[in-house]
């Protein structure tokens, strides 16, 4: 080959005999140099090549990352705007004006052993500007005025310490629900409930599986914020992924052997929780439950409450709630299956025996109530007694209502003994509430499905007051009706019970406002001035709207009657009310009282 050179000028090298230098290199006085072969680079081995498409991984998920987090600031950005109208960034300001950040502060007070630059608290301390005593005051009212109604968290297990770095999901739920009844901090509630549920999803994305997770999704599906229509609530789908969690994490089985007592208890009042929402659920929507009839755990849970010292106060008015919704899922079962076959069965004797049942079952419940009081005479503990009998009354009419139901298309009378319990039952639901419960003060802090409850009861009531069904009442009663549904109606939309005009009481306030202006006949006899003392939020007065809703009525029936059914109709005795052709059906399950209120999201005020 050619030396550097005569490579350069693309010429061969001529070489004399016996010189080592080339002659145009020595007529030009150049070192002659010859060409060394270029060095090829080494592949690459397999390792390498991993190792390169790690680092590659790591930059694209660092990249992904920040669009994430730039995504979640402008979120979270739109979310105080919408909380703050008048200025978008409240909070974050707020937080910059001061020497420290909130951040810091509660990773200091939370965590003293560690240092708080490495530490991360949940968004919603950052955003909501929430320090250390903002915290202990919100946990101080939820488990003083929320977990007695829902006792579902141990104090002891469940503080802040402990969940915000294990369970920042419930840590923000907790924080989120306690705020609404928050009078320091009464602008809170909005963004709280916007990074609940941005928790909820982010943790359902996780797929992290944990019975804080599980509790977290129970509480946002009891408790959940107010929304424009029905159809937006979400409440059914929260209850749906908290239970399957649930038995993924195998909490319907006894706990492990080697589980400690506390935790043994929080997974067993986890899942008895799961049960009642479950069977609740599945009668307020008149579908069959999730969960098996039965479950061992329910079966075998009524002496659980007294099965340790760490039990708290509130584990007894549980396990009641769990056998009574027990002898309801066997009713419903029944019922169902009785429906999907050729069976005749006699609904309304059958309505009769199960509301005997029902009414045992709370005799004897009230007989361990009286002697768990003795060992924890709190307050609450009675108002959750008188919470059980109130539900034990409204399943009780919710039987008997189906009885009535049936009675109906053959003919009723006033005698009738599934009217004269239903009636009682619903006066009872609604005694329980007006005389019992709004006077301790704590009725603004129940669960939404009290007030629903204790509407459907008024709302069987003003049924009797229509033209049809009005000969199975004599006058005194119809009076007592009216009075006692006036009477809850205040209740339901006073200040002391509803928190606002969005609040769950005050729309059914609404709703049996309309339903008493249409069946009530002598709605001008009486004067409509609220009892002394209660006061109303201005949007639920009793001249909001008057166009009355549909329920209990569907479909109408088709065709006229014949000639052997009107023969066979003149042979009813006087004070016997029947369906006739041309009727309209009445449906008195939950699932169409529930599509009969959802017309409240549609005629809410212009200012929601």
């Amino acid at each position: 080959g050619a030396c550097v050179h005569c490579k350069s000028l693309k010429v061969r090298c001529e070489f004399g005999s016996g010189e080592n230098a080339c002659r145009r290199c020595q007529a030009g006085n150049i070192l002659c140099q010859s060409r060394s072969r270029k060095k090829r680079k080494a592949a690459p081995t397999h390792e390498d090549l991993q190792e390169k498409a790690h680092s590659q991984d790591c930059q694209i998920q660092s990249l992904l990352l920040q669009l994430d987090q730039m995504r979640m600031e402008k979120k979270i950005q739109a979310l105080i705007a919408h909380a703050y109208p008048k200025s978008s960034s409240k909070g974050s300001d707020d937080a910059s004006k001061l020497e420290n950040s909130p951040e810091l502060v509660v990773a200091s007070y939370f965590s003293p052993g560690s240092s708080p630059n490495f530490l991360s608290p949940p968004d919603i301390v950052r955003y909501c500007c929430l320090y250390p005593r903002d915290i202990t005051e919100l946990f101080t009212i939820f488990f003083e005025k929320i977990n007695p109604f829902f006792s579902i968290l141990d104090p002891e297990l469940h503080t802040p310490q402990n969940l915000i770095w294990t369970c920042p999901f419930l840590f923000t739920v907790i924080c989120a629900t306690a705020s609404r009844y928050c009078t320091s901090k009464a602008a809170l509630y909005s963004l709280a409930k916007d990074f609940a549920r941005e928790a909820a999803g982010q943790a359902l994305v996780d797929g992290a599986k944990k019975i804080d997770i599980c509790q977290a999704y129970l509480l946002l599906g009891v408790y959940p914020s107010p929304k424009k229509k029905w159809a937006e609530d979400r409440s059914w789908l929260l209850m749906g992924v908290a239970i399957r969690m649930a038995l993924e994490l195998e909490l319907n089985l006894p706990p492990p052997s080697d589980c400690d007592e506390r935790e043994a208890l929080n997974r067993t009042r986890t899942w008895l929780n799961c049960y009642c929402v479950d069977g609740s659920h599945a009668i307020q929507f008149g579908k069959m439950p999730m969960l098996r009839l039965d479950d061992y755990m329910a079966r075998t849970s009524q002496n659980w409450y007294r099965s340790s010292s760490m039990n708290t106060p509130y584990d007894v008015h549980l396990v009641a709630y769990v056998q009574i919704l027990i002898i309801m899922a066997k009713w419903r079962a029944s019922v169902q299956q009785e429906n999907n076959s050729e069976k005749n069965l006699d609904v309304v004797q059958f309505a009769v025996e199960t509301e005997r049942q029902l009414s045992k079952e709370w005799s004897l419940w009230f007989a361990r109530y009286e002697e768990e009081y003795v060992r924890n005479p709190f307050i609450l503990c009675y108002y959750r007694a008188n919470t059980t009998e109130m539900i034990t009354a409204y399943l009780r009419l919710v039987v008997l209502a189906t009885g009535f139901q049936d009675a109906f298309k053959s003919g009723i009378s006033r005698d009738s003994g599934v009217l004269r319990r239903s009636i009682d039952a619903a006066r009872t639901v609604i005694q329980i509430m007006v005389d019992r419960l709004y006077p301790t003060g704590y009725l603004k802090y129940a669960m939404e499905a009290n007030f629903l409850y204790v509407s459907f009861s008024a709302a069987y009531l003003l049924n009797l007051l229509r033209p049809k069904l009005l000969p199975l009442i004599d006058e005194n009663l119809q009076e007592e009706i009216i009075l006692t549904v006036k009477s809850l109606i205040h209740v339901l939309g006073s200040e002391d019970v509803a928190l606002d005009g969005r609040h769950t009481p005050a729309l059914y306030s609404k709703f049996l406002v309309n339903l008493l202006s249409k069946y009530n006949a002598r709605s001008n006899r009486r004067s409509e001035t609220p009892p002394d003392g209660i006061r109303f939020h201005p949007q639920f007065n009793d001249e909001r709207h008057t166009s009355p809703p549909g329920w209990p009525d569907i479909q109408q029936v088709g065709g006229l009657p014949q000639t052997g059914a009107a023969h066979t109709l003149s042979e009813y005795e006087p004070g016997i009310v029947y369906q006739q052709a041309g009727d309209a059906d009445m449906d008195f399950s939950l699932g169409h009282f529930g599509m009969s209120c959802s017309n409240l999201y549609d005629i809410l005020s212009p200012d929601f």
